[in-house]
């Protein structure tokens, strides 16, 4: 739009500059919104289309066809591949044979509450890993939220939260309230809470995916974002003795430390991913964004005529169509990007399950025929506890022949759970 937010009366179609040199010409919708055969849309800021329409004035373009974006290729799986995972099942095995689905959990932050720094619900959500042993848990930032009245050290007066200086502030072994630094919340809340649940079942093979957030305190809120830095792949990070003054003051997340507890070294608990990634589950094809892209979407998009229901699932379509984890431009207000790292967010495949964690509503609903979407919500809602997602993706059937290529969509359940 000219000016303001987008809408049926404002919206204006830009050539590309080597075609048109950028020149812009109001489009007309109206014809799309006429007749039996109306054609839903959903038009956003950015948004690359064409358009198939009638200009005979040289201002206004009557548009009789709308195409909003090109669907990406799917990731090729070879057969070999695909009877490895036949053989093998989708995750867990019996030791009578009988194949288990592979289950993935998707959970995105805040991980604590408003009014404190417990972490209760996240205590609660490996408390279930714990139960349930799946096989991956997707941890999406934030992690350290740097929205939480608490984190930041200021009250509800805007005055410091003690401490001195303002920052975060917890009870130290002799009762007196310290200021500690963002990385030291990490690791004690996330990192050793993670350590304590492998000490409490060693043999548990499940294995952490964790993807930074634009709000989380101890990483430059700058999209895209590189994985944590100091994690499990760093040996070389500042070690700080436990119980001294400067403990975890210098970037120490405490990952290593899971790791390292391990019997063997042969499974890897902990993988630091970027913000955005495209994950490789057995012949599965993830992506994985932290950014509420649905919501910086749906603060800015125009539509008609779609069914009932649908708004949020089609402004995740969005994303495959348009080939991109961030496809709005310009960006959310207070959404930093980094443009020269724009390659970085592209979307070079189909993914067969999208995940976009958003403060809109939790869903999950199958768009483009194959691409399973899922919203797991947010962990916690201000002061109550929020929701995550379970998915279980079953193996191909025995019986089936692995050349009639059974859609994922056809073989995979996804439940939305309340903590």
């Amino acid at each position: 739009a000219h000016e303001g937010r987008l809408n049926r009366a404002s919206i204006q179609l830009e050539g590309s500059r080597y075609h048109s040199l950028g020149s812009r010409i109001h489009l007309d919708l109206q014809a799309l919104n006429i007749g039996e055969s109306k054609q839903p849309y959903s038009l956003f800021p950015g948004q690359i289309v064409a358009v198939e329409g009638t200009n005979s004035s040289g201002r206004t373009m009557q548009a009789s066809r709308l195409i909003e974006g090109a669907v990406p290729p799917s990731p090729p799986s070879s057969p070999a591949l695909l009877e490895s995972h036949q053989q093998q099942g989708g995750g867990k095995q019996q030791q009578q044979g009988e194949q288990h689905p592979l289950s993935i959990m998707a959970v995105a932050g805040p991980f604590t509450t408003n009014d404190n720094l417990d972490y209760d619900p996240f205590i609660d959500v490996l408390m279930t890993v714990l139960k349930n042993a799946p096989d991956v848990v997707i941890l999406c930032g934030p992690f350290v939220d740097e929205r939480q009245p608490l984190v930041s050290g200021e009250t509800d007066d805007g005055m410091d939260g003690g401490g001195g200086g303002g920052g975060p502030t917890m009870t130290n072994d002799y009762g007196e309230e310290v200021t500690v630094s963002y990385e030291y919340l990490f690791a004690k809340n996330i990192s050793e809470l993670l350590e304590d649940l492998y000490e409490k079942e060693p043999e548990l093979k499940t294995q952490f995916v964790l993807v930074p957030s634009l709000d989380d305190a101890f990483v430059d809120a700058v999209y895209p974002q590189p994985p944590f830095s100091d994690g499990v792949n760093d040996d070389d990070v500042v070690k700080v003795p436990k119980g001294s003054d400067a403990e975890g003051k210098f970037g120490d997340l405490g990952l290593q430390y899971v790791e390292k507890s391990a019997k063997d070294g042969s499974n890897r608990r902990v993988r630091c991913v970027s913000n955005p990634s495209t994950l490789q589950i057995n012949d599965i094809t993830i992506g994985v964004t932290s950014t509420d892209i649905l919501f910086h979407i749906s603060s800015e998009e125009c539509n008609a005529n779609l069914p009932p229901g649908t708004r949020l699932a089609h402004i995740a379509q969005h994303l495959i169509q348009q080939r991109s984890y961030y496809p709005l431009f310009p960006p959310a207000k207070g959404a930093s990007l980094d443009l020269s790292k724009s390659k970085e967010w592209e979307m070079a495949v189909k993914p067969d399950i999208l995940i976009v964690p958003s403060k809109l509503t939790s869903f999950a609903r199958q768009v483009l025929d194959t691409t399973i979407v899922v919203n797991p919500g947010e962990l916690t809602k201000n002061v109550t506890g929020g929701t995550y997602a379970v998915i279980d993706v079953h193996p191909r059937k025995r019986d089936d022949e692995i050349a009639n290529q059974q859609g994922l969509q056809d073989r995979v359940r996804v439940d939305i759970k309340r903590i």
